[in-house]
């Protein structure tokens, strides 16, 4: 993948009228733009995400309803994920913006410059007052998550390769998810100062295939490149491939299980 194929891709160019195939990169790009349709708030979906081929059956795809996906009658909880509206603010106060309830927000600031449809997390000073807006602050989804434990979405990322991902070593363990793997039960995790995983899957022809990809990298197996491997089941699985969206329920469950095992000893 190019570096400016990346770029076209984030600001806001690249448009998907190139259908994927396994000549070209097209097929990250349609599942990064998927993963943020889900990610983001349905009453925002419509400023934030134009008309584009990608999301033409995004109607089918099963909702998140995640913790900040909340609804326009939830007015008990102070944070909520806003976007700003191409409106003129009056001198000396903030952007408006849409946080999907009954009145627009108004950021208490004049400081800040925002371009319309951006995406901003809030958090509301008025939320139970008779007023003509709501008003607050800008604030960030690490900040509800620290102070409320409410689990606030995810961000993704597009890289040019595996190996721009695993350099610099920004994660405590690298796990890629292979056959040849041990169970997540049986992985050693120290958890004193929360670790950052990275779990790597693989496509059809599993993660072999993608570190075997990077020509320019010092690995040529997964043992390689990653610092431990995990399989999905100690079972056979009775077929000969596996499907990543039914690996990556699976993983995930699992970790999340043996991240709570360990915390309880």
């Amino acid at each position: 993948m190019l570096v400016k194929s990346v770029n076209a891709y984030y600001n806001g160019t690249w448009e998907g009228s190139l259908l994927p195939a396994e000549s070209n990169y097209e097929g990250c790009f349609y599942l990064a733009k998927i993963l943020e349709y889900l990610e983001c708030p349905q009453y925002l979906r419509r400023d934030l995400f134009p008309i584009q081929k990608p999301l033409k059956y995004a109607g089918l795809l099963n909702p998140l309803d995640a913790q900040h996906h909340l609804k326009s009658d939830e007015k008990t909880f102070k944070f909520r994920e806003g976007v700003v509206l191409k409106k003129r603010s009056k001198e000396g106060r903030g952007p408006i913006c849409n946080i999907g309830l009954d009145k627009e927000f108004e950021i208490d600031t004049d400081t800040i410059t925002l371009p319309p449809y951006t995406r901003v997390t809030v958090e509301i000073k008025n939320l139970n007052e008779q007023c003509k807006l709501y008003r607050g602050s800008i604030t960030s989804g690490t900040k509800v998550t620290r102070e409320t434990g409410q689990y606030w979405g995810y961000s993704v990322r597009l890289m040019t390769g595996l190996q721009k991902v695993l350099e610099g070593k920004k994660f405590d363990i690298v796990a890629g998810v292979s056959p040849r793997g041990k169970l997540a039960s049986q992985v050693d995790v120290c958890i004193l100062n929360k670790p950052k995983i990275l779990l790597v899957f693989g496509g059809v022809s599993g993660v072999d295939a993608a570190v075997e990809s990077e020509e320019l990298a010092e690995w040529r197996r997964a043992e390689d490149a990653f610092d431990v491997l995990i399989r999905t089941t100690s079972l056979p699985n009775g077929s000969r491939s596996e499907r990543v969206e039914e690996n990556v329920l699976s993983v995930l469950a699992q970790m999340q299980c043996r991240l709570e095992t360990l915390n309880q000893l």
